[in-house]
């Protein structure tokens, strides 16, 4: 990641020409922020945040890019729809959400934030189906294991629902997620357990902005996991963490998902969300919108099937 050449704009965009984000605002923004979000600690969460003093609250809201503000809101909104849909569907506490990688991420780790029973599980780039030869396999169904999602789990709880969710363009990479979970991690196929996009999970609210945002990737650069292939199953523990993961290791990665989360508990937290986000579909417009820019990006799209 890089920032930008300084100026007021006080913005965050990735740059279409080599996919790197770019940080438009002055040093002196990132300077205070990160000052006060220093004040937080480590560990960012509700109960922390919740423990600022109300002028470094106000300092923060005041030096966050509008983009990311935005983004925050949206990502409130849609975990507050997806958990009030899925608690109608399944009952409040009957279910346990496993998301696949890091486009929904966020707005799964928010769910958790807001009761829900919420795994978030790395895989990345199943658009081209499963490979016959998968090293290490074993290494992720250890780290399954961990967190609950094995065969002996899910069958002693037949009336609990486990949803495997995505964002899906084509539909490809989740199915061969659900694939893969079931016939390689499972000693069973369990009827308990479905698979289902966010598109579908979110019903009427799903509309032009979050298809633009879901396309886009723009929730990933919050994902508290990193990417990871079949091929690079070695690295299931790494990339099951943030700040472990590659995608964590810069300061301004760092930086930048904790001022986010900052302003997702506190939107939380104020409850003054909803899915606005005029800026950001602006800067996208603006960014990616050109006919050469956007033929590329839904190549890319669809070639790693936004996984």
């Amino acid at each position: 990641m890089k920032i930008s050449k300084i100026n007021n704009s006080n913005n965050i965009y990735h740059n279409p020409k080599n996919g790197q984000q770019s940080f438009e605002g002055s040093r002196r923004y990132i300077h205070i922020g990160r000052t006060y979000l220093n004040k937080i600690g480590e560990e960012i969460n509700p109960q922390t945040v919740e423990g600022l003093s109300k002028p470094s609250r106000f300092l923060l809201r005041l030096f966050t890019p509008k983009r990311i503000k935005e983004l925050a809101q949206m990502n409130c909104y849609a975990a507050d729809k997806l958990k009030n849909n899925l608690d109608e569907l399944y009952g409040k506490d009957n279910y346990t959400l496993i998301v696949i990688g890091r486009s929904v991420a966020s707005i799964a780790e928010t769910m958790r934030y807001m009761g829900s029973d919420v795994r978030i599980i790395p895989l990345s780039g199943l658009s081209y189906g499963i490979p016959k030869k998968i090293p290490n396999k074993e290494v992720y169904k250890s780290y399954l294991d961990l967190i609950g999602i094995n065969s002996e789990t899910i069958s002693k709880n037949k009336e609990r629902k486990y949803i495997l969710l995505d964002f899906v363009c084509s539909g490809e990479s989740l199915k061969n997620a659900d694939c893969f979970i079931k016939n390689y991690m499972l000693k069973n196929n369990p009827e308990n357990l479905i698979s289902m996009s966010v598109n579908q999970a979110l019903g009427n609210d799903y509309d032009s902005k979050f298809a633009l945002l879901f396309m886009l990737s723009r929730f990933k650069e919050f994902s508290p996991v990193g990417r990871l292939s079949l091929y690079n199953l070695k690295n299931s523990f790494e990339q099951a963490c943030f700040h472990t993961s590659s995608e964590g290791r810069s300061n301004m990665a760092n930086y930048l998902r904790k001022l986010f989360l900052f302003n997702v508990f506190d939107g939380l937290k104020r409850g003054d969300f909803d899915n606005s986000c005029t800026k950001e579909i602006q800067a996208l417009n603006k960014h990616y919108l050109s006919a050469r820019v956007l033929i590329r990006e839904l190549q890319r799209i669809f070639k790693d099937d936004c996984v």
